[in-house]
């Protein structure tokens, strides 16, 4: 408890005293929850709240902790916060949505209920939650993360260009979002590069709440299409233990779709339902789930031909499907079963710690 009150200090700047609530005001809650939990009472800005301790975050689920979590605000008829060690992100959003108050000390603390005596703390977080990355800034960080043999600052912003299929106009403002966002730096003089900050767990803390979804919309199609990445539940199955989903699921970057549709090449393209789910993305998931570098690096060779020594990269995925960090941001905000919440949780012990 001497972490959670040095994190709440080292924030708020307030010294706090947590007191054990007595088995006689213990009593009139269930016995579930006085076996479950701990609780103290405790007071911050002048407003009495009670903490609910958890032993270990995987003794709850969000949806089942909504639920006694009303009923012991209302047994106490005070503001109520979880108070958790450790929480993943699939679950720390949960508890967000859900406007559960809870502190990871050290990581986060969200108080629903006191924004109004916060409100200086709380503007900074808000300035910060509306500001994201432009899609083509965000394809470069995921690349840089998946593909760490190919060390990006070797190109220069004409070369990543190319490598990346944007305009030298498009990959500068991609660059300049990141540069403004402190994901990089920029060096060289006329022949600029990028470089990243190595310690890739570090560089996704800071990025994570900055990437958007990467699907513009979803729509459905009568006919299987071809050349396309497969996404959301059908791709889980490369990455996470789980099952692909009954109905397959594709990605396909904006342009590249309102080109075929103009082409009429989707059959019975509509908004409602179909045979086939197509998500439009932001940008090409082919870019980074199966990439051809044009620098010759022998460290992440598949194959060299000794004729004009093209080399061609590993590709992130085996199976067509599209790189697994992007489609965690896809179905990170969904709602979602239990079991994808902890494929999603794989994802990023595989990927990112």
């Amino acid at each position: 408890m001497e972490k959670l009150k040095e994190y709440i200090y080292d924030l708020l700047g307030q010294k706090i005293e947590l007191k054990k609530l007595p088995d006689n005001i213990l009593n009139k809650l269930p016995f579930l929850f006085r076996n479950s939990y701990e609780f103290y009472s405790t007071k911050i800005s002048n407003h009495e709240l009670i903490f609910l301790v958890l032993d270990k975050e995987d003794t709850f689920n969000p949806q089942q902790l909504r639920k006694q979590f009303e009923i012991i605000r209302s047994v106490f008829n005070k503001p109520v916060v979880v108070i958790t060690e450790d929480i993943t992100t699939v679950n720390r959003k949960r508890l967000i949505d859900y406007k559960i108050s809870f502190i990871s000390p050290g990581k986060q603390m969200f108080l629903t209920e006191l924004l109004v005596d916060f409100q200086d703390f709380n503007k900074k977080e808000d300035f910060r939650n509306n500001i994201k990355l432009l899609p083509s800034a965000q394809l470069i960080v995921l690349y840089h993360i998946l593909h760490r043999e190919d060390d990006l600052s070797q190109y220069t912003f004409k070369e990543l260009a190319e490598k990346f299929q944007y305009t030298q106009m498009g990959i500068t403002k991609a660059v300049n979002d990141l540069k403004r966002m402190g994901l990089i730096d920029v060096i060289g003089t006329k022949e600029k590069s990028i470089v990243f900050e190595k310690d890739i767990p570090k560089l996704w803390k800071q990025a994570e709440d900055l990437f958007v979804n990467p699907i513009f919309k979803t729509v459905y199609i009568d006919k299987k299409p071809e050349n396309l990445l497969h996404s959301n539940t059908t791709a889980l199955e490369e990455y996470t233990d789980m099952n692909p989903g009954s109905q397959e699921c594709f990605a396909i970057e904006r342009n590249r779709f309102y080109q075929l549709k103009k082409e009429n090449h989707f059959t019975n393209l509509n908004e409602e339902n179909g045979t086939y789910v197509l998500e439009v993305w932001k940008y090409n998931p082919d870019v980074i789930a199966k990439n051809v570098s044009k620098k010759n690096n022998v460290d992440h060779v598949l194959e060299v031909w000794n004729t004009d020594f093209t080399i061609i990269p590993k590709n992130i995925t085996q199976k067509n499907n599209v790189d697994p960090l992007s489609l965690y941001l896809s179905l990170k905000d969904e709602f979602i079963d239990e079991r994808t919440d902890m494929a999603l949780d794989q994802i990023i012990k595989k990927y990112i710690w």
